[in-house]
């Protein structure tokens, strides 16, 4: 593997090249048909065994070493976001309305760089590498779809192992977060229903108007965390959205508001959703509402398998140093990675892309880059780590 660092710097233009032609033209999720298109043509080049996914976007490519051995995989989400780039950006979208403002450019450009050293070194490779390019991570719908199109039997078994990563925009270029255990949270959404009874402004004793109740289930919301969580707890239970059923200036028959509930623990999620099911009743019914409390499940929380904690911290030391192998707190935004991670063992970095010594925009803000300097240290981890994880696991 001494070789790997100076071949994955090699492949910087090619990475380049790769990361903002995407950047220039995003799809949103399941929409990625021209990424598609443009992997499977590059991954074919490789002599990878391209597999037919039965699905319009996504790609799933098989590298079969010589020798015999467990199977690797290897994974980067393809899709963009609605947002509209700053326009001061030297590299940006050509597409109105759309952006990659998450760096999924930059994680599929790192795993096709990934891609290419391993198919180098077919001949010495014990075992296989299933690299997995997937769509609509944004909607965390993307890996459950995968794994509904029967993915692991269409690459010829249910891999030993899998890791991916992440950008960090908070961590400089050249340092590797490393986290055992919870590294993102999972992710519940809700949806209230406050049903009163509509009429007339100017007689609002005749009406029963659930858009007060709804202020006032706002507010409650807020001590969910605040009253009803163990301070020690990581929890974000929050409102995003209200909408009514009637034209502007009337009083409406209902309202809808949704929200969402992120954790990192399974006892705080409970706790929550239970708080939420019981301020919605009795604040509707103290202002004379009927309240409906929907759940809707997304992504568990994204947990670091233990048994692929040493070979990862290897694999980032050897790409980066120890010194800059870090292991700062979880962070609160969800990865549907996590899917995986609930049928084989799984592991998620955190891949420093800041540029150093400036503030550098958070993930989904119109101002977002990625220091590209770093995707030769992605490749280079990514292909680091299935190559320790297939030697020693």
């Amino acid at each position: 593997m001494e070789l790997l660092d100076a071949q994955a710097a090699g492949l910087y233009g090619e990475m380049l090249a790769l990361k903002e032609d995407l950047h220039r033209h995003p799809e949103i999720g399941f929409q990625e048909r021209r990424t598609t298109a443009l992997l499977r043509e590059k991954l074919d080049a490789l002599g990878l065994r391209l597999v037919d996914l039965g699905m319009d976007t996504g790609v799933a490519a098989v590298l079969e070493g010589e020798r015999p051995g467990k199977t690797a995989a290897l994974r980067a989400d393809i899709d963009a976001i609605a947002e509209t780039e700053e326009q001061s950006h030297a590299v940006r979208s050509e597409i109105a309305g759309l952006m990659h403002g998450c760096g999924h450019d930059f994680h599929t450009a790192c795993l096709y760089g990934a891609a290419k050293l391993l198919a180098a070194r077919r001949e010495t490779l014990s075992g296989r590498v299933v690299f997995l390019f997937q769509p609509a991570e944004e909607e965390t719908q993307g890996a459950q779809a995968l794994l509904d199109s029967g993915i692991w039997e269409k690459t010829g078994g249910k891999p030993d192992f899998i890791f991916g990563l992440h950008n960090r925009p908070e961590l400089p270029t050249g340092q590797v977060a490393v986290l055992d255990g919870p590294i993102m949270a999972g992710k519940i959404n809700f949806r209230v229903t406050l049903r009163g009874k509509p009429g007339h402004g100017g007689s609002p004793h005749k009406c029963v108007d659930p858009v007060v109740a709804g202020a006032a289930l706002v507010d409650g919301v807020q001590t969910i965390v605040s009253r009803s969580t163990d301070p020690q707890d990581a929890l974000v239970c929050a409102v995003y959205s209200l909408h009514t059923d009637a034209p502007d200036f009337f009083v409406p028959a209902s309202l809808t508001m949704t929200g969402s509930i992120r954790y990192l623990r399974d006892a705080a999620l409970q706790r929550a959703a239970e708080r939420l099911d019981v301020l919605a009743a009795g604040i509707a019914a103290a202002y004379g509402c009927q309240a409906e409390t929907e759940l809707l499940p997304q992504v568990p929380v994204t947990r670091n398998a233990p048994s692929l904690a040493e070979i990862a911290r290897r694999a980032a030391s050897a790409t980066v140093g120890v010194g800059n192998t870090v292991s700062p707190p979880p962070d609160m935004g969800s990865e549907d990675f996590a899917i995986y991670g609930t049928e084989i063992p799984a592991f998620f970095y955190w891949l420093g892309s800041g540029f150093p010594g400036r503030e550098n925009a958070p993930w989904h803000s119109p101002k977002f880059s990625t220091d590209d300097a770093a995707l030769p240290l992605g490749a280079a981890l990514l292909a680091r780590s299935a190559l320790l994880a297939l030697e020693c696991l």
